[in-house]
């Protein structure tokens, strides 16, 4: 992702802010709340720095529709990196889990890890993560995850 590049929030994301429909964990919150359509990602990243791994956080937001570059922007340059290697689904749902769910996201992402970077598998591990966070972690987290993984899931509908 550009370092001069300024994002701003969708509809979705100040619907988001105003109903905390998705669940987002607090960083992710607290960055969705700082893309005001004013800061670079390089001021963003520096505000951040010590708190998360900003590009990969903006790359997860720009997937689940809430924030966009001004209109002429390409995509290629918003992706990070890693976004424009990847482009994976399955990394997308294991950084939201390792946001989410802090020092308790390893079992979570080693089920996404195992999974095919396809739909038709990346449903069921969807489905044994959430089952897996109720038992060990609880209620409220387990129903976040599956509201951020079908967001994630739905965006990509270049999978099988």
């Amino acid at each position: 992702m550009q370092p001069e590049l300024i994002l701003r929030k969708t509809t979705a994301g100040v619907a988001e802010l105003e109903k905390r429909a998705l669940g987002l964990g607090m960083a992710m919150r607290r960055l969705l709340i700082m893309v005001d359509g004013h800061r670079s990602v390089a001021d963003l990243m520096h505000a951040n720095a010590a708190s998360m791994d900003v590009v990969a956080t903006l790359d997860q937001l720009l997937a689940m529709d809430l924030i966009a570059a001004p209109a002429g922007t390409s995509a290629a340059s918003m992706q990070s990196g890693d976004a424009q290697n990847a482009g994976s689904p399955r990394q997308a749902l294991m950084h939201m889990a390792e946001t989410l769910l802090g020092a308790g996201a390893g079992a979570v992402v080693n089920k996404l890890r195992n999974a095919a970077d396809e739909r038709a598998a990346l449903q069921p591990a969807v489905d044994a993560c959430v089952r897996l966070i109720r038992l060990t972690i609880d209620e409220n987290k387990a129903a976040d995850f599956r509201r951020q993984a079908e967001v994630i899931l739905s965006s990509n509908a270049t999978l099988n």
